[in-house]
């Protein structure tokens, strides 16, 4: 398995998984700190349900549709420090800055993407980047900016809208996610997680198959 999920600093240029050298803690505090933000996305998640208004509509979908973007980036860049592919790291990486301005709460964590982004950049410069083809190249992007762009609509499009708890209560809100941009937000989340594990994960079971055969 070890073959399977190489250690970002212990990658040759065949695509060889290495011993990584003793001690190594960075590349473990990468992993750790993209894996916080898959927790970080599910904790919003429950957070924003929990403290949604009473009987406001789509307050699953909506919660879920929130948190789910933070999680599928700290996934992406996860795999991209893991696979040898910075690219991909700095893709996800980078807009969790930004994400982590939107509340004060989130501010502290927009530390812990900055050191991706770091990261990112030194992996880069060091020619960690294994992977050179034109799939390369165009996938992160991809990836990454269909979970952003959701994430943004989200964000920025506001739907007032009042609704009624029960015959004397009267609610109103003018930021609502609504069942389309749900489903917008969600679809984005699975495309980035289809496409990573087709693309990385499955990667290895395939190099396996194509030298057995």
């Amino acid at each position: 398995m070890e073959d399977d999920w190489p250690d970002p600093v212990a990658v040759d240029e065949s695509g060889q998984a290495t011993p990584a050298p003793a001690g190594s803690w960075v590349p473990r505090a990468e992993d750790t700190a993209a894996l916080l933000f898959v927790l970080v996305g599910l904790g919003l998640v429950v957070i924003r349900y929990v403290g949604a208004a009473d009987g406001l509509p789509n307050a699953e979908f909506g919660a879920l549709a929130f948190g789910a973007p933070y999680s599928v980036l700290g996934w992406l860049a996860l795999l991209g420090g893991r696979s040898g592919r910075p690219a991909l790291k700095l893709f996800a990486s980078t807009p969790l800055v930004l994400m982590c301005m939107i509340s004060f709460v989130l501010v502290p964590l927009a530390l812990l993407a900055g050191f991706l982004v770091v990261r990112s950049f030194v992996g880069l410069a060091a020619g960690r980047q294994q992977h050179l083809g034109w799939p390369e190249m165009c996938l992160p992007l991809v990836v990454t900016a269909a979970p952003v762009l959701a994430f943004g609509y989200l964000l920025f499009h506001q739907d007032p809208t009042e609704w009624q708890s029960d015959a004397q209560t009267l609610h109103a809100t003018s930021d609502i996610v609504t069942v389309a941009e749900s489903a917008l937000s969600l679809g984005a989340v699975a495309l980035a997680v289809a496409v990573s594990v087709v693309w990385i994960v499955m990667e290895p079971a395939s190099r396996h198959r194509s030298r057995g055969a």
